[in-house]
């Protein structure tokens, strides 16, 4: 049940960063976001969420 309500927000993020990224880069702020710099941030965000999954499945396991 929990990956049902995870992977659309993980999807929904991701394309936040999307458009956030095209935004920050049209807008002319310093810092110009490459493609490569936004597949750093996407799988950053993809091991965070992982991450998150994983500890979240440790708690229930545990009772907590």
């Amino acid at each position: 049940m929990g990956l049902r309500f995870k992977a659309p927000a993980l999807l929904a993020a991701t394309a936040l960063l999307l458009v956030g990224s095209f935004a920050w880069n049209n807008l002319g702020l310093p810092g110009y976001v490459t493609v490569t710099r936004f597949l750093i941030l996407t799988f950053v965000l993809a091991f965070a969420y992982i991450v998150g999954l994983s500890l979240s499945v440790r708690r229930k396991r545990n009772g907590g």
